[in-house]
């Protein structure tokens, strides 16, 4: 007796259609989370034209002030500790959306969240980063880290890297 296969060959091309649409459906699924990932790292930079940058030991410095503003941050300058913060409110569409949204948007259990409820917090939390002259010390909503270059003042204006742009403000 031969394989059933040989005696039944609409078996075979069953079998040959299933293996493509199994191996289609695979490289699909392993493929869309790159293809993801690239939109979001191409959507994640900054436009330096008309921006004063400085090179400092090997190092492109940018304005932070200049900067930070551009990206809707609010920038605060404390003078006797040679701070400076940087705040940023949550997504604006977010909190549009909310303030268009009528009774009909709101959950139907008030006790699990009522309108000044955890709901806000998410959607309106911003970013909060604190950073000082001469320190590798960053506070970023609320939470101390290193980074890898000191911010400095160069002609009272304070610069960091454009790694930290990229890496804290374009997040």
């Amino acid at each position: 007796m031969r394989g059933m296969n040989a005696m039944n060959p609409k078996m075979n091309v069953r079998l040959s259609w299933r293996k493509a649409m199994i191996v289609g459906v695979a490289a699909c699924t392993l493929a869309l989370p790159t293809f993801a990932s690239a939109e979001e790292m191409m959507a994640k930079s900054y436009d330096y034209t008309g921006i004063q940058k400085m090179m400092k030991d090997g190092t492109e410095l940018v304005p932070l002030r200049q900067v930070a503003e551009s990206l809707g941050f609010k920038v605060t300058w404390q003078d006797a500790t040679h701070m400076i913060v940087l705040a940023k409110m949550g997504d604006k569409g977010m909190m549009e959306d909310k303030s268009k949204m009528g009774d009909k948007g709101m959950m139907e259990d008030k006790n699990k969240m009522d309108d000044k409820g955890m709901m806000e917090d998410k959607m309106m939390k911003g970013h909060t980063f604190s950073i000082q002259i001469d320190s590798k010390t960053i506070i970023v909503d609320g939470m101390e880290g290193m980074l890898m270059y000191t911010p400095m003042l160069i002609d009272s204006m304070t610069y960091v890297p454009k790694s930290f742009v990229e890496m804290y403000l374009l997040k």
